[in-house]
């Protein structure tokens, strides 16, 4: 039976030290980089997390692998690993990620020789995973605020590639580096299209942005703000789809959550209004948070076509059509295509 530790910021040190002695006997359950992460001393027994990462103490430990590394990309990269983020600089290297938080400082600048870690691929509850690692937990610390864990980055390349889904959305990795940042093999890029109530606007543009992305790894989905759950589009919708060649009939309205927000890497808003909710309810987002039509240009709002005519319903379409194009455009660029560009 693991020992449980509630750590606080006034006893990082203690934790820490109990933490240390414990790694001589088994594996620890620690709150760090925005998630739960097991740590270790031998790297193999961490094999079931994947690729194992290093907890270092700061930039100086990765002299050797940042050769040929541009010094300004360096210094960006490092600013970017302050946060909830691991990275890999050398092609073949191992991962590293910094000690940033008190606790894991405090590991680090106690343990004698390497420390690695393993990341869990999906959020998980530090008595879980303690279960779940059995007799090989030595010592489980509770009290992180818990999340999806950190971001993979490899810095070693240009440009710069996720591996591993986390904390970070990839708009929010791009906007700190300054540059296009690719998702890499086996990962999806997926875009929220919300509008009032997932009848009509987001319904339809969802759908026409499915199809501009078939054949590439990418995943469309959508809700409403204040969506009459489990409803159909409006017939006008399913008749416009249907004579650009989709089909809405199986679509059924549902109610964004924060779960969905959060597993986006853009989500597409029709109206400020929207966008309010979006940040309101997932803060972090609102950097990945855009108005359909600002891909064009345009500080404007697609109008709700909901009790029109047919013909304002294909204008809507229409008006969203040029946008989305360029929305998948971008999403191509960041995970690749099988389509030729037009």
């Amino acid at each position: 039976m693991p020992k449980f530790v509630r750590s606080q910021p006034r006893n990082a040190a203690e934790v820490a030290g109990q933490v240390v002695a414990e790694l001589g006997r088994g594996l620890a359950v620690v709150p760090m980089l925005d998630g739960y992460c097991v740590l270790s001393r031998n790297r193999a027994e961490l094999a079931r997390f994947g690729e194992p990462y290093r907890l270092i103490a700061g930039p100086d430990e990765l002299e050797s692998d940042l050769a040929g590394v541009e010094r300004h990309y360096q210094e960006l990269a490092f600013k970017v690993m302050a946060g909830p983020v691991v990275g890999r600089f050398g092609a073949g290297r191992f991962g590293v990620a910094f000690a940033a938080e008190p606790l894991t400082k405090e590991i680090v600048r106690r343990a004698d020789g390497e420390v690695w870690f393993g990341v869990p691929e999906e959020e998980t509850e530090p008595g879980k995973l303690a279960d779940e690692l059995g007799k090989l937990a030595s010592i489980v610390v509770t009290g992180g605020a818990g999340g999806p864990g950190p971001t993979s980055v490899n810095f070693g390349v240009r440009p710069a590639v996720v591996d591993r889904r986390g904390k970070l959305a990839i708009l929010d990795l791009e906007y700190e580096l300054g540059e296009l940042v690719r998702l890499g093999p086996g990962l999806f890029f997926s875009v929220l299209v919300v509008c009032t109530g997932n009848s009509c606007r987001s319904p339809m543009a969802s759908s026409a942005l499915a199809e501009m992305l078939e054949g590439i790894p990418a995943f469309v989905y959508s809700a409403g703000t204040d969506a009459p759950v489990g409803g159909p589009a409006t017939a006008m919708a399913v008749q416009v789809l249907r004579e650009a060649g989709l089909d809405l009939t199986r679509h059924r309205a549902q109610q964004f959550e924060p779960e969905m927000i959060e597993a986006a890497d853009l989500v597409l808003v029709m109206e400020e209004y929207h966008r309010e909710r979006v940040v309101e309810l997932v803060p972090d987002a609102a950097g990945r948070t855009r108005l359909l039509l600002s891909f064009v240009g345009c500080d404007v709002e697609v109008g709700d076509p909901i009790g029109t005519s047919v013909d304002v319903y294909r204008r809507t379409l229409e008006q969203m059509r040029p946008a989305l194009e360029l929305v998948a455009r971008e999403v191509r660029q960041r995970v690749g295509s099988r389509r030729t560009e037009s």
